[in-house]
């Protein structure tokens, strides 16, 4: 740690320049090779030279770039679509509506009907949409994955009303997607950064052909996620999923998705052929090649999973093993090679702290996502490396054999964690702690009074940025609040005297006051 402080020391005692120009390029070709093209019916990306386009949505024009709370930058400049695709196309061929309300929470018939206007006399409707700035804050969970009302509703009324429509999301996170399937393409941009709006104008034109891969699922809903029920509450939140997380979970259980791990489209097309396994030791090499086998220059991410033909506890169906991008000319191929380790065929064991290998065959699967495989092999391994925990299959059924029909019961956790869960009981009072939210301590008038304290200090803090990501950030961290807190922002307020409050919040106050009477003295 010192060795890291004296390292920054002298580097801030240096003077420093930089490019702001190199770097906002280099910001605009990161979030290029990031943005993913998921779907593009009868190529209509790229966009035709000479097409005429309906630019809908408020993100064209104040795009949705960053996330808030610890992720808010100050950028050098900012791109939007509007102007990025006006020096691209020309302006002339732009046609822009806003479509929705800058919450867009609700639909504005007035704002969809412009829109729809704008985009009768064009040859391509390219819709913004996605989770506005109070859609995703820092310290708050989303309750849902839905888009905005009103970005759902004009995506809908455009794709009934033109043949051609382009969905173009901007948010941080997977969506649920109830219109996909009439629209003919959508491209995830994420949160691109300053530079993202270019990015997305280079992809729709064509000048960067798209290669970014989904590294998350979209499921088709909230309710197909593994992570069931969520939260929970009221004082705990089980993990019943265990080691099925994301695509682990939707492979092994087979449920149907919006768009699979690793998914990407291109351009251009690739061709994957002659997987061959190589064994050195206790390494093993996977060699195969990828052809470009389309008209444009493009780049594609070639993913290599690993499935235990047999184990001896529950395994996901494929896990992610290695991943490699190549570039390549049309007609251009290239050979490709992934070193996989011991590790890649390892699971860890939670009796015995140790991964384990066992022998037995492997199938090396290589594709283009975790369900475009295009080529497969099998590998048999004598090598053995410590030993699993014993388990009992039919207790553990639910996690050996997923489906989707039948979620991880509490039976089911419980067996897995090997013991009962305590019974869920709300705090009150004599049974708070330290760690428990001041929030929750609501039959006790002290912890009422010093929580309305907070909150008024709360909204000091924030004002002018109330209906803000920041100030409801800090709405969400006061109200969870545990009461150890109190300790580490400063005052006099130490913990031996936040222990002697708890008393007397519990209902212990005489004791509690004489023991804040010493903790006093004592810090005097």
């Amino acid at each position: 740690i010192l060795t890291l402080t004296f390292k920054a020391q002298a580097g801030l005692a240096a003077d420093f320049s930089y490019d702001p120009q190199a770097h906002h390029a280099l910001a605009r070709r990161a979030a290029g090779e990031g943005a993913v093209l998921l779907k593009n019916d009868g190529g209509l990306l790229p966009l035709a030279a000479g097409a005429r386009i309906a630019l809908i949505g408020r993100f064209a024009r104040k795009p949705r770039y960053q996330g808030a709370g610890s992720s808010l930058m100050n950028p050098t400049h900012l791109d939007n679509l509007y102007d990025e695709l006006a020096k691209l196309v020309s302006e002339d061929r732009l046609n822009y509506a806003p479509g929705y309300s800058g919450e867009g929470d609700t639909a504005d018939e007035t704002l969809i009907r412009q829109a729809l206007d704008a985009a009768a006399s064009a040859d391509v409707a390219v819709v913004c949409a996605g989770l506005t700035d109070m859609y995703e804050i820092e310290g708050i969970d989303r309750a849902h994955m839905r888009l905005p009302a009103g970005h759902d509703a004009l995506i809908q009324r455009l794709a009934a009303a033109h043949r051609n429509v382009v969905v173009v999301l901007s948010n941080g996170s997977p969506v649920e997607m109830p219109w996909a399937d009439e629209v003919p393409a959508i491209l995830e941009g994420y949160l691109g950064g300053q530079a993202g709006a270019g990015a997305l104008a280079d992809i729709l034109t064509g000048r960067v052909n798209p290669s970014g891969k989904l590294a998350e699922t979209f499921p088709y809903r909230l309710e197909d996620t593994p992570a069931q029920p969520y939260p929970g509450g009221p004082t705990r939140v089980e993990y019943r999923e265990a080691i099925y997380v994301g695509y682990r979970y939707y492979d092994s259980a087979g449920v149907d998705v919006r768009f699979p791990f690793g998914h990407g489209l291109s351009y251009t097309s690739f061709e994957y052929r002659d997987l061959e396994l190589t064994r050195a030791g206790e390494m093993v090499t996977a060699s195969f090649k990828v052809k470009n086998t389309g008209a444009k220059a493009g780049s594609e991410v070639a993913q290599l999973y690993v499935r235990a033909v047999q184990a001896a506890v529950f395994r996901a169906d494929k896990e992610l093993r290695g991943f490699v991008k190549v570039a390549l000319a049309p007609g251009e191929e290239t050979a490709v090679s992934l070193t996989l380790g011991p590790r890649a065929f390892a699971f860890y064991d939670a009796g015995s702290s140790d991964w384990v290998v066992e022998p037995g065959d492997f199938e090396i699967l290589v594709g283009a996502s975790s369900r475009d495989i295009r080529l497969t092999g099998c590998l048999h391994l004598t090598t053995h490396h410590g030993t699993a925990s014993p388990a009992d299959p039919a207790k553990l059924a639910a996690y050996i054999h997923p489906s989707r029909e039948r979620r991880f019961t509490q039976a089911d956790f419980e067996a897995l964690l090997g013991y009962s869960l305590p019974d869920e009981e709300a705090p009150h009072k004599g049974s708070y702690t330290i760690n428990t939210p001041i929030c929750e301590m609501r039959d006790s008038g002290i912890a009422r009074l010093l929580y309305r304290i907070m909150i008024g200090q709360a909204k000091k803090m924030v004002a002018g940025s109330v209906g803000t990501p920041t100030g409801e950030m800090m709405r969400a961290m006061v109200q969870q609040m545990p009461l150890r807190t109190l300790s580490m922002v400063g005052g006099s307020l130490n913990l031996p005297k936040l222990e002697a409050l708890l008393r007397i919040i519990n209902g212990q106050v005489v004791a509690g006051l004489l023991a804040f009477m010493k903790a006093g003295s004592s810090q005097r």
